[in-house]
């Protein structure tokens, strides 16, 4: 130094120059405690100011003691958000077992039952038959009818099938049939003359009657009734001219 150090207010002033060598310690005597070691100066260099910000751009935020608590709140949030995406997974899994559990015991029970109805339903009608009483349990029956004087009858479908061609038959008055489709299908053909009345139910099934309303006020009536649980019933009809066509 070459000259005095001004201090704070009211504290001494360091009197005299201390010129010591670069990183030498000086041992200094009582009554000037403030002053420890005086280095020699030097110019700072601009590469040194270079590594200082190097230094500070490695280290980021954490390095230098800023936004610590803000960072430690960003991870520790992103946790709570992970744990809760993961219990709602596990919850959901959990939920879609129980259904397939349900849907497949309910799908066993049905087959079961299937089996021994199957032994206690039996299938009776042909093509000539005026009452028909047809059961297709585990299995699939088509029957062209060409009766004469056409009653009705029931037709249960239990996982199986039932195709019934009514286009060449006549009808009886006041002829019904009672349709019972347990997931399983029926599908009835009639002629484009025919009025079809129904009142069969869909139980979480599909009932389709696709027939025109006839022309004529005497035309022959089929009444439908029954339901479709998990299953399908179709009605539909043909123009007349292609009625006989298979």
């Amino acid at each position: 130094m070459d000259g005095p150090v001004a201090e704070r207010l009211l504290e001494r002033l360091v009197d005299s120059a201390v010129l010591v060598e670069e990183g030498q310690a000086v041992e200094l005597p009582r009554g000037e405690g403030n002053l420890e070691v005086v280095a020699r100066s030097r110019p700072v260099l601009d590469g040194e100011l270079d590594r200082v910000g190097e230094c500070l751009l490695e280290g980021g935020p954490d390095r230098i003691g800023l936004h610590r608590g803000h960072a430690s709140d960003v991870r520790r949030d992103d946790a709570r958000a992970e744990e809760a995406a993961t219990r709602g997974y596990a919850r959901s899994v959990r939920i879609v077992k129980r259904v397939g559990l349900v849907a497949a015991g309910i799908f066993v029970g049905l087959v079961g039952a299937g089996v021994v109805m199957r032994k206690i339903l039996p299938s009776s009608g042909d093509e000539t038959s005026d009452e028909l009483a047809l059961a297709a349990v585990l299995r699939g029956i088509e029957l062209r009818s060409r009766a004469t004087a056409f009653g009705g009858g029931s037709l249960v479908a239990w996982l199986g099938g039932i195709a019934v061609d009514l286009r060449e038959t006549q009808l009886a008055p006041g002829a019904g049939l009672r349709v019972q489709s347990i997931l399983g299908g029926i599908a009835i053909r009639v002629p484009a003359g025919w009025r079809v009345e129904s009142s069969v139910t869909g139980l979480g099934g599909g009932v389709a009657i696709d027939v025109p309303e006839p022309d004529a006020a005497d035309a022959p009536v089929l009444r439908l009734s029954g339901f479709a649980l998990l299953g399908g019933i179709a009605v539909a009809a043909r123009p007349a001219e292609t009625a006989s066509a298979p």
